[in-house]
């Protein structure tokens, strides 16, 4: 091109060109031992009772809820019961919140207010979250610890969620009949678990004898769980498959293989 016609090329300016939309991506691990992790959840006194239309409902509190699919699902279909989220990390909370809100405000007749989402560290906050649900007159049904982080490093496994403290606080708090549900697509975090409960509860184990369950006893799938049995856990141990526990507050006669 000569000087005049490359001064008639036009060249685009940046406030012409398409803008790349901004996906925010939640940060997938995060510290539960920092500082901030650690410092306790402040809580207003009669929280429970605020936040849940019917506080008297049987309670399901899913320990690291994420960004909150399988409580609100759970909760839309199941409105005999209670649903709690805890999740650590703020970008998954608020996600999470925010599902809620969109939920509440296209359904308010047919939605009822049985789901709620804290963004708490249950290695810091879940003795006093359980004390509050049973002060409010709920029974604590439920405690589930679906896929969490599994922590793979050595000097990260004090980082995993279930812990000695943890195990003892659900026994303490769960009603009777109640159960703790774990589950992992990593074998040795889902062995970890069991080997946590087991030594340091009385809880019952279902199904017992160094099995799995073959399918969760909740009726419905976690985003994680879905993807792991389609074959899409990137950090599965044994593609498609899940390692899957409960154990119950229950006497002896009344164990059995079934959860429901």
């Amino acid at each position: 091109l000569s000087v005049s016609e490359e001064a008639c090329v036009s060249v685009p300016q940046a406030a012409s060109l398409p803008k790349r939309r901004r996906v925010k991506r939640v940060r997938q691990h995060v510290n539960p031992l920092s500082e901030v992790a650690m410092r306790p959840l402040e809580l207003e006194a009669g929280w429970y009772a605020e936040v849940f239309e019917d506080p008297t409902l049987p309670t399901t509190v899913d320990v690291g809820s994420a960004r909150g699919g399988f409580c609100l699902e759970s909760a839309r279909e199941d409105p005999g019961r209670n649903y709690l989220g805890l999740e650590l990390r703020p970008g998954a909370h608020d996600a999470a919140a925010r599902k809620l809100v969109a939920l509440e405000s296209q359904s308010p007749r047919t939605f009822r207010k049985n789901c709620h989402f804290l963004k708490a560290n249950a290695n810091v906050d879940l003795a006093r979250i359980l004390r509050d649900v049973a002060s409010a007159g709920s029974r604590v049904e439920r405690v589930l610890v679906q896929f969490p982080d599994p922590h793979f490093k050595k000097r990260h496994l004090k980082r995993r969620v279930v812990t000695p403290e943890v195990a003892k606080t659900v026994e303490a708090a769960l009603a009777f009949d109640g159960y703790a549900y774990l589950a992992s697509d990593v074998r040795e975090v889902a062995e970890h678990m069991r080997h946590v409960f087991r030594n340091e509860t009385d809880l019952f184990e279902v199904p017992g004898e160094g099995t799995w369950l073959d399918a969760s006893p909740l009726g419905r799938t976690t985003e994680r769980e879905a993807a792991v049995l389609a074959g899409q856990g990137n950090t599965s141990t044994e593609p498609g498959a899940c390692f899957r526990v409960a154990f119950y507050r229950r006497s002896t006669q009344q164990l059995t293989e079934d959860p429901s």
